[in-house]
């Protein structure tokens, strides 16, 4: 029986393609606020948004301006629409 990838990983999910590096990423609530993922130079990825280069979790927190209420993958999207929280699940349900 398989395990379910129950962290979050940006990077994972790049590398699923699910993702890709120079994707823009958006706030739910105010497409205004978005992000870039970009690769840092230890092969993982991160977010930028203006010159801050952060985690998911720190930019959600930064759009909201607080903690989020629960899990920051649930603040972003893709450009087409589709939530990142989303992506991540279907990305679990098919490695089950």
């Amino acid at each position: 029986m398989s395990k379910k990838k129950n962290k979050f990983d940006l990077t994972d999910l790049v590398h699923k393609h699910f993702l890709k590096e120079g994707q823009v990423l958006l706030y739910v609530t105010d497409p205004t606020k978005s992000c870039v993922i970009i690769k840092q130079p230890n092969g993982e990825f991160k977010v930028s948004s203006g010159k801050e280069v952060m985690t998911i979790h720190a930019f959600a927190q930064k759009c909201l301006g607080q903690e989020p209420p629960d899990h920051a993958s649930k603040w972003l999207r893709t450009e087409s629409g589709i939530i990142l929280f989303d992506i991540w699940h279907t990305e679990n349900q098919e490695a089950a």
